[in-house]
């Protein structure tokens, strides 16, 4: 186990990371596009390539892209929904569109491809900046901010829970047994909660809004 703790924490390890999630989210372009169905992203993003408007798509993904990937080096981690499958499967997906490349998304293999190219990239360009970094300086506060996201679960998990049962008391429940257990270990408790839910929702139905 501990070998195993150990390969996730070297540096080649983060480029197949990239890669795989990068190649799944423009994979679920190319399925959204063809087949009208799963797409790693949020709703907006989709109809924007839908609706043809493929220039507003790769500025408003384009935007979280850039954005995560100056943060990634800073924290030691990057967003994998406003990064990846926000950045990627809408922002860069937009970009190739309008450049008149639509066709990468007509194959599914074609559209793993462009993916692991991107994520292969974006690898790069995280760890290019992690190692300018001049030796002994601290990469902008990542204590701080990792802290910051510990402390604040702190508070949050009460509400996530009171949110959780408004929408059906069995998920509600799981959530705070997923909770106690994340607490027990030592863990961030709200993704316990989350993962609780995840769950309990696949057993019990979720109260309409």
């Amino acid at each position: 186990m501990t070998k195993f703790k150990d390969m996730f924490m070297k540096d080649w390890f983060f480029f197949i990371i990239a890669i795989t999630i990068c190649a799944g989210v423009m994979g679920s372009v190319h399925m959204y596009m063809v087949y009208n169905t799963g797409y790693m992203n949020g709703l907006a993003g989709g109809q924007l390539l839908k609706a043809g408007d493929y220039a507003t798509a790769a500025g408003y993904g384009a935007g979280f892209l850039i954005a995560r990937i100056l943060e990634g080096p800073l924290v030691g981690i990057i967003d994998i929904g406003g990064g990846m499958m926000h950045g990627v499967g809408c922002g860069i997906a937009g970009l190739l569109y309008e450049s008149g490349m639509g066709w990468v998304f007509d194959n599914l293999f074609t559209s793993l491809l462009a993916g692991a190219i991107c994520g292969a990239v974006i690898a790069a360009i995280v760890m290019g900046v992690r190692y300018l970094v001049p030796k002994g300086v601290q990469a902008g506060g990542t204590d701080i901010m990792m802290g910051v996201g510990h402390q604040l679960s702190v508070w949050l998990g009460p509400l996530f829970l009171v949110a959780a049962l408004g929408s059906s008391i069995p998920v509600g429940v799981c959530g705070a047994i997923g909770g106690a257990l994340f607490y027990k270990y030592d863990k961030n408790i709200i993704g316990g909660i989350i993962l609780g839910m995840f769950v309990a929702s696949f057993f019990w139905p979720i109260a309409g809004a």
